[in-house]
């Protein structure tokens, strides 16, 4: 009787586990590897005159890829990848200037089958400066400088890699009467909108100021006189780094001797005074500035 029992059990226990198996029978279906993903790139601000977008780094990314159902996408600037079951993404980037990256794309189907792709984009991202720079340059609204004259070593230059003016630090007043004592260079923070009043004379080396005057020839220290070293207006930027600052400007602006450079690298800098360099040949060369109102 007890072997009876046991061996019906045992049938029982048989058909339970086969009904049981029956019942987890699990498929995956159609095993669809996802089209590779089709991606639509556009860049804030993109147009002929900013081929790299309007300096906000911020893009706009789409993707298409049947069978489909998420996506990881590595934007290529060391940041963790997106994953998502969206296929549109806004992304900003955080260098400063302009940069190329390499976005790839992971498109992930059932049972995580995945395809993928990548494009390239070459972006700008403006420096956004810091805002005491501001405040000390604009004073948040206008602000006037000078060459800070009544100082030694108001003009100087150097090899490119010091930054002190070796090679030579001009002595107060030592260049009096040469055009460039007299000039003010006001900062208006509306607009960043730089005013340089020459009062008609510009001083700096003649073969940079034809950018003024075409017709010059000639090299070495020179003051360019009469209409084509009038006052002028352009705009101003910024552009650094989480060490370095710099005073930017498009066309002809310049502060001190005039080298045809545009970008003044801040060394030192407080309320009242500022001293500033830029590179160009022979090396580096310097200029000390106090405010004037």
């Amino acid at each position: 009787m007890i072997q009876y029992i046991k061996q019906t059990f045992l049938f029982v226990a048989v058909l339970l586990l086969a009904g049981s198996c029956n019942k987890d029978d699990y498929k995956f279906g159609d095993l669809t590897t996802p089209g590779t993903p089709v991606l639509t790139l556009t860049i804030n601000g993109k147009d002929a005159t900013h081929p790299n977008g309007d300096g906000s780094g911020t893009i706009q990314l789409s993707i298409n890829s049947g069978h489909a159902y998420n996506y990881k996408v590595d934007f290529g600037d060391g940041q963790t990848p997106k994953t998502s079951t969206v296929n549109a993404y806004t992304y900003t980037y955080k260098h400063t200037g302009i940069k190329k990256f390499t976005i790839t794309v992971y498109a992930s189907g059932k049972a995580g089958i995945t395809s993928t792709n990548t494009v390239e984009v070459e972006i700008y991202r403006a420096f956004t400066p810091n805002p005491e720079l501001v405040s000390m340059l604009t004073n948040n609204g206008t602000k006037k400088w000078r060459v800070d004259k009544d100082v030694s070593g108001h003009l100087g230059v150097s090899s490119a890699d010091v930054f002190t003016p070796a090679w030579w630090a001009a002595a107060p007043n030592e260049k009096d009467g040469l055009g460039i004592y007299d000039d003010i260079y006001t900062f208006n923070v509306n607009g960043n909108v730089f005013t340089h009043t020459t009062h008609n004379d510009l001083f700096g080396k003649k073969e940079y100021l034809k950018d003024f005057d075409p017709t010059l020839t000639g090299s070495g220290d020179y003051t360019l006189a009469g209409p084509k070293a009038a006052d002028y207006t352009e705009t101003f930027g910024y552009d650094g780094n989480a060490t370095e600052e710099f005073i930017t400007f498009p066309v002809k602006g310049h502060l001190g001797l005039y080298l045809g450079v545009h970008k003044y690298q801040v060394l030192e800098r407080t309320d009242t005074h500022m001293t500033l360099r830029c590179v160009q040949d022979p090396g580096a060369w310097y200029v000390k500035l106090i405010a004037i109102q």
